[in-house]
């Protein structure tokens, strides 16, 4: 439960991070977004191996199929997510020469050149680029669809969904 709101906290915190240095050409930013996207890589894993080996909490009461797919879909979308935006942020930085640190340590060398990061791979620094600015529409969603959920389970069904998400059952 701790590392469900440590990873949507902290992922609502980057989209929006990352939403804001886009819009305001706010690089000098940037370093804290790729360190914070680092960090919080090792618990997406964890939580990745613990969803893998222990599967999705099983639906309080009986809900409709189409419900429970919808659930499952988005549940699927915010996992794959939480991977795929720390990772293509890793795969897009270091393939694009900008090198890898965090919070000022280096981990993967810059490639510079005559003062300009040289990509070490153009392709796969793209790619990753296209995803990372992709899926952020996506995110937004299943974010909204999770928490519209969570709503609908404590204000109309009123089972013990939002109890369980907090720690409270």
């Amino acid at each position: 439960m701790v590392l469900h709101w440590l990873i949507a906290i902290v992922m609502i915190g980057m989209i929006t991070l990352g939403i804001y240095i886009g819009e305001n050409k706010a690089f000098s930013l940037m370093p804290l977004h790729k360190s914070i996207g680092i960090l919080i890589f090792v618990f997406v894993v964890w939580r990745l191996i613990l969803r893998l080996t222990q599967g999705f909490p099983k639906p309080l009461g009986n809900p409709p199929a189409l419900q429970h797919l919808v659930a499952m879909i988005v549940h699927w979308i915010l996992l794959l997510g939480t991977v795929l935006f720390p990772l293509s942020g890793m795969v897009m930085s270091a393939m694009g020469g900008r090198g890898l640190a965090m919070f000022g340590i280096q981990l993967v060398a810059s490639n510079i050149v005559d003062g300009k990061p040289v990509a070490l791979n153009e392709s796969l620094a793209g790619l990753a680029h296209t995803i990372h600015t992709s899926i952020v529409p996506v995110m937004i969603a299943a974010i909204v669809l999770h928490i519209l959920g969570a709503l609908y389970h404590h204000f109309i069904v009123k089972d013990d969904t939002v109890k369980r998400m907090t720690g409270r059952v």
